[in-house]
C-alpha cells in the first residue's frame, strides 16, 4: 500500500512526534510506500499570528498543496498525526476530492476540547464537550491564554462540523485509547467510524530493575501531577529516590526539589534509548497525571521493560493499570497515599518481582509491533472500506 503521513510538527517534541515515526518505519519495514508531508510550527512568523490564526480555521493554500502532493504520489490513504495550526481541516478536504482515503489519529482532545487536555484551573473540565460552538474555550482563554488561538480553534471546529468535514471528509478516526473514543462518541463523532490503536514502542527487551530507584518521564507541566509526586518524596526520602526526567514551565520546581534534596534527581531531557535503560532499571515508574491523560506513553515503556507502574486513579489509567498486578493506582492529587503506594512496593521485594513479570506480559499482548501493525491495517481497511 501507498500512504502519505501529513504531520503539523510541535515546537517541542513530544510522544505523539515518537508514536508517529515508528508508525512509518513500521510500514516501511514491511515493504509500504510511506511519504510525508511534514509543516514546523518553529516556521511560524510571531508577527502574523492573526494571519496564522485565520488560515488555521480554513487554510486555502495548504487545500491546494496538499491536492497536488497526493496527485503527484497517488497515496491509498492520506493518514494525519496533528493538522494544527499551519494545515487545518481543508486537507481533509483535498484528499477526499482526489478520491484519497483519510485516516486522523486522535491523541489530544483538540477535537472536543479547543486546549485539547479537559483540563482547567487545576481540574477536569469538560464543558464544551459536544457544544456546536464553544464560547466557554473562548471566555477562559484555555489555549495558551489567548483569546486569539482559542478562537482560532472553536471557529475551526464549528467550521468543520458546519461544512460536514469531520462527518463526510474523514473516513476513521484512530482513537489512542478506549476513553479518547468515549469521549469523541459523548462529543457527537460517530462511533462507527472511531478505532482504538494503542501507541506502541520498538521492544528493547526487559530490564532487571537493579537501580531500586523510582522513575518519571514526561512533560514538567501543572497537569501532569509534578506537585503531587514531589510533595510524596518528602515522604518517600530515602526507601526510593527518585529520578525525573522531562522539560517544561516546572523544570524550576523540580530542580528546586533535587537541590534541597538527595533523595530526588532532575536529569532533564534524554534521548529515547536513554530513558528505556533507565526505566529498565526502574524499581517503577511514577504516572501522576491529573487529567484525563489520553494515553500513557511512558506507561508502555516501563512495560515493555518489566517495570510496574504506580500511576494517579484517572479515567484512563484505570484502562492502563491493572491495580495490583502490573502496578498500583492511587488517589489522583494525594500525595499521602502516592508515598504510602511506593512506600508498601519498596518494603515488599516479592511483590515487586510478580508484578515485573504481569508488567512485561501486558506489553507482549497489548503493546508490542505486532500487534500495533495488526491493528493498523484493519484501521486502513476500515477507512479504505468507508471511502
Amino acid at each position: 500500500m501507498r500512504f502519505v503521513f501529513a504531520h503539523n510538527r510541535y515546537v517541542l517534541r513530544g510522544g505523539e512526534d515518537e508514536s508517529r515515526e515508528f508508525e512509518i518505519s513500521m510500514l516501511r519495514a514491511r515493504g509500504h510506500e510511506v511519504f510525508e508531508y511534514v509543516v514546523d510550527n518553529n516556521d511560524i512568523n510571531r508577527r502574523n499570528l492573526v494571519s496564522i490564526g485565520i488560515r488555521s480555521v480554513w487554510n486555502g493554500d495548504q487545500y491546494q498543496r496538499v491536492r497536488t502532493f497526493v496527485g503527484r504520489t497517488k497515496p491509498d490513504i492520506l493518514k494525519v498525526d496533528n493538522y494544527f495550526p499551519l494545515l487545518s481541516p481543508s486537507i481533509f478536504e483535498a484528499a477526499k476530492s482526489m478520491g484519497v482515503a483519510t485516516v486522523l489519529s486522535v491523541r489530544n482532545y483538540r477535537l472536543i476540547c479547543p486546549a485539547g487536555t479537559l483540563f482547567r484551573s487545576g481540574r477536569i473540565c469538560k464543558d464544551c464537550i459536544g457544544a456546536k460552538f464553544a464560547l466557554p474555550a473562548i471566555r477562559h482563554r484555555c489555549l495558551h491564554n489567548s483569546y486569539l488561538q482559542t478562537s482560532s480553534v472553536v471557529l475551526s471546529n464549528a467550521l468543520s462540523r458546519v461544512r460536514g468535514t469531520w462527518a463526510n471528509s474523514v473516513d476513521q478516526y484512530v482513537a489512542v485509547s478506549e476513553l479518547v473514543k468515549r469521549l469523541l462518541v459523548s462529543g457527537g463523532f460517530s462511533p462507527k467510524k472511531i478505532s482504538v490503536k494503542a501507541n506502541s514502542i520498538p521492544d528493547t527487551g526487559p530490564g532487571d530493575g537493579s537501580g531500586k530507584f523510582a522513575i518519571f518521564v514526561g512533560r514538567l507541566i501543572e497537569e501532569k501531577g509534578i506537585r503531587t509526586m514531589l510533595a510524596a518524596w518528602e515522604k518517600v526520602g530515602a526507601k526510593m529516590p527518585l529520578k525525573v526526567i522531562g522539560e517544561g514551565a516546572l523544570a524550576g520546581l523540580v530542580q528546586q526539589a533535587a537541590s534541597e534534596s538527595p533523595f530526588v534527581e532532575y536529569l532533564g531531557r534524554k534521548t529515547l534509548k536513554e530513558v528505556c535503560e533507565l526505566i529498565g532499571r526502574a524499581a517503577v515508574l511514577i504516572f501522576p497525571s491529573e487529567w484525563l491523560e489520553p494515553f500513557g506513553r511512558s506507561i508502555v515503556e516501563a512495560y515493555s521493560k518489566g517495570t510496574p507502574v504506580i500511576a494517579a486513579n484517572t479515567e484512563g489509567m484505570r484502562d492502563m493499570i491493572e491495580d495490583g498486578t502490573t502496578g498500583l493506582v492511587y488517589r489522583s492529587g494525594d500525595s499521602d497515599d502516592l508515598a504510602e503506594k511506593v512506600l508498601s512496593l519498596a518494603g515488599t521485594p516479592e511483590r515487586l518481582e510478580r508484578m515485573r513479570d504481569r508488567a512485561r506480559e501486558r506489553y507482549l499482548k497489548c503493546y508490542s509491533e505486532e500487534h500495533n501493525y495488526s491493528e493498523m491495517m484493519s484501521v486502513f481497511a476500515r477507512a479504505l472500506a468507508n471511502n
